[in-house]
């Protein structure tokens, strides 16, 4: 996944207690692009949204040919049992690690064609379209569910996504963040007169990680404590914090909010990968800005 995010103005410090020299604008759009990646894989993994959340990104590894193997075999096994929904998404799932993203929307396709109202494999399918760079219509099909679904907060997840990789123009960027922000605290407004609480959360949670996307740490820290009071089980927000620490270069407040994340997640969670990759990436991205 290519997260871009805006370069800011020259800062003297992150917070007024604790300056840090400032970075130079291409090191600074590096290390906001590290964080939007992580905190947006991070975010919104949640059981309910499984089989919509994005397949890991293709390894930086070459191909094995054990991984060849199985390839060619699910590809035979499709030939002769082509309505196996569950060896078509094993397949669609090793196209994107062999990094054969054309491949694998088509495959994403065939489930669709079997299940053609199943939203979460639009989600998938947009989310992959992003992968592969085909930005606009990923947007397109992000915005369509959105249409059905004003409240489905992985559609905006989507958008951010597709928003941020698009361009490489800061300023343009920063005006669609904004655009996007204005939508998000609208449909925030609208899960809270609906009393759609667990929505509500989620979109709190993407919130932060925009105004992470923004260079405002302080504000998006503001936001996780405020999830982490409501309920200090959820343990997204310790691994957002600690990402974000590790950005500030603050060390021992990074490691405490990871703890405390490795001590509540679930064994067995079905995205604890997801978040185990990130937080592992950010800490040696950190370990190498040093």
């Amino acid at each position: 996944m290519n997260f871009v995010s805006r370069t800011l103005s020259t800062n003297a410090s992150l917070n007024n207690n604790n300056p840090t020299p400032p970075r130079p604008p291409i090191l600074r759009y590096a290390v906001a692009t590290a964080a939007a990646a992580a905190l947006l894989v991070a975010g919104l993994q949640r059981p309910s949204l499984a089989s919509s959340a994005p397949p890991s990104p293709p390894p930086l590894v070459d191909t094995l040919p054990a991984e060849e193997d199985e390839e060619r075999r699910l590809e035979d096994h499709l030939a002769s049992r082509p309505d196996d929904a569950e060896s078509l998404r094993s397949l669609m799932e090793l196209k994107v690690k062999l990094n054969k993203i054309p491949e694998a929307i088509l495959a994403v396709d065939r489930l669709i064609e079997a299940n053609p109202g199943d939203t979460e494999l639009h989600l998938l399918k947009a989310h992959l379209q992003t992968y592969g760079d085909d930005v606009d219509t990923a947007r397109a099909g992000f915005e369509g569910i959105l249409a059905k679904d004003p409240y489905c907060v992985e559609a905006y997840h989507g958008l951010v996504m597709a928003v941020t990789t698009d361009s490489e123009d800061s300023q343009a960027v920063e005006k669609e963040l904004s655009v996007l922000t204005r939508q998000i605290e609208a449909a925030m407004e609208g899960c809270r007169r609906e009393k759609k609480k667990e929505e509500l959360r989620d979109f709190r949670l993407l919130l932060a990680q925009v105004t992470v996307m923004q260079n405002d740490y302080e504000k998006a820290l503001g936001i996780y404590k405020e999830l982490v009071k409501e309920d200090p089980r959820d343990f997204r927000p310790y691994l957002c914090q600690g990402i974000i620490y590790t950005l500030m270069r603050k060390k021992s407040e990074a490691e405490k909010q990871f703890e405390t994340y490795r001590r509540l997640v679930p064994k067995g969670h079905p995205y604890a990968r997801y978040f185990n990759d990130g937080m592992v990436a950010m800490k040696a991205f950190s370990e190498r800005l040093e």
